[in-house]
């Protein structure tokens, strides 16, 4: 009876580890990858995002605007559950969680899907992107409202 108390939390630990998916983000394979959205090929890392679920299925997008028209269609526990990565512009393979990203739009930058969006990791390479091509800041709640009206 001793042992069975014993190895009962082990087996309950390990299965909650076992249960917990990986939601970091995974490596663009450009030219080989395809969006998730829109179904084009991923061919410029600088624009790619992906979406993780709490399972670790992973959505890989050719834009931020994909990523975001995606993201729309979920129910509220897949949005709730789901991990969403961008690249920085700046640094291309770079990594940004979208919860911290700083997004921009400018007519200047050329987004795979138009709607000219990137997003960067902190405010001086926000400042450096505004002032090289004129582009403006937009917050996540807007971001979602943009897309609607520009992509869906």
């Amino acid at each position: 009876m001793r042992k069975r108390k014993k190895i009962l939390p082990l087996i309950i630990g390990i299965l909650f580890v076992a249960g917990c998916a990986d939601q970091r983000p995974k490596p663009i394979n450009t030219n080989q990858d395809i969006c998730a959205y829109c179904k084009m090929g991923i061919s410029d890392v600088r624009f790619a995002s992906e979406l993780i679920t709490s399972k670790g299925k992973v959505y890989k997008f050719d834009s931020i605007e994909c990523l975001v028209a995606y993201y729309r269609q979920l129910n509220a526990t897949e949005k709730n559950n789901a991990k969403l990565w961008v690249n920085d512009f700046l640094q291309p393979g770079q990594w940004i969680s979208a919860e911290t990203a700083l997004f921009l739009r400018s007519d200047q930058i050329h987004s795979p899907m138009s709607l000219n969006l990137i997003a960067v990791s902190n405010e001086s390479e926000s400042a450096q992107i505004k002032q090289k091509f004129e582009a403006e800041s937009i917050n996540w709640a807007d971001l979602l409202i943009y897309v609607a009206k520009n992509m869906e």
